[in-house]
């Protein structure tokens, strides 16, 4: 395997976990509360009743994608990619994005300039809180403007060995530390967060960062410290999963 280096979970009764490393992982400056379910397809249309047998049916249109944001919703790693004995959590969701001139957002211990316009989210969790995954899609107008948000955060990855998210006396210790994964998409690095909490407790993160041509795609495992490590291949299932879905996918905003 190729060397390199990259980027909620959720348990019930501890959403303080999911603030901890959404405040992290998002990978471009967005803070994510469990979303309500949504729909984003639009139903199949049926035709109508009519008393004149002799006339030909109707055939229904094909499904389409009508929400803003489907067309990478729809291509996010479904429950079928997860053991059975997880669930889904948070549902999908889409966030469109509108940086302005000077906008960042943070990453690590750094301010990275915000160039997203939009992210695809979705989670799935262990029925007992964890392990839990985060799957993200982080979309750019070009990819040349995804490549150099990538190096940005593999930069800030490599700079911030050591960082504090909040401040006070919740404030959570993270440290990043090398993980071996293999090459997937244009490019890509990934790296082992470790998180120590008063809330949340001591939590480890496997992260990884690939972009497929304009977006950035984000899987993060997560479990308990001192756990059974997150399972590498299923981290590996859903990332090869997630670059094939996009291999012929929408093209960018800014095309």
């Amino acid at each position: 395997p190729t060397v390199i280096w990259e980027k909620r979970a959720i348990r019930a009764n501890r959403p303080t976990m999911v603030w901890v490393l959404a405040l992290l992982l998002v990978g471009c400056g967005r803070a994510v509360g469990p979303p309500g379910p949504a729909s984003f397809v639009a139903p199949t249309a049926v035709a109508a009743a009519t008393d004149a047998p002799t006339a030909a049916p109707t055939a229904a249109p094909v499904r389409a994608a009508t929400r803003v944001g489907a067309n990478y919703v729809l291509l996010l790693p479904r429950e079928a990619a997860v053991p059975a004995d997880w669930v889904m959590n948070p549902a999908p969701d889409f966030e469109t994005r509108r940086p302005q001139p000077g906008d960042t957002y943070r990453f690590a211990c750094q301010d990275l300039p915000a160039r997203s316009v939009g992210i695809a989210t979705v989670g799935y969790r262990h029925l007992e809180g964890l392990p839990s995954v985060h799957v993200e899609y982080v979309i750019y107008p070009t990819a040349e403007e995804a490549a150099a948000a990538l190096a940005d955060m593999r930069a800030a990855a490599e700079a911030c060995a050591e960082f504090t998210i909040g401040e006070g006396g919740g404030a959570t210790a993270a440290t990043f530390s090398p993980l071996d994964f293999p090459a997937y998409g244009d490019a890509g690095f990934a790296a082992v967060l470790d998180t120590e909490s008063p809330v949340s407790g001591s939590l480890l993160t496997h992260m990884i960062k690939v972009r497929q041509d304009h977006i950035v795609i984000g899987v993060s495992h997560s479990t308990y410290a001192g756990a059974t490590p997150p399972d590498n291949a299923l981290t590996e299932s859903l990332v090869a999963l997630a670059v094939n879905n996009l291999a012929d996918g929408p093209a960018p905003p800014g095309q």
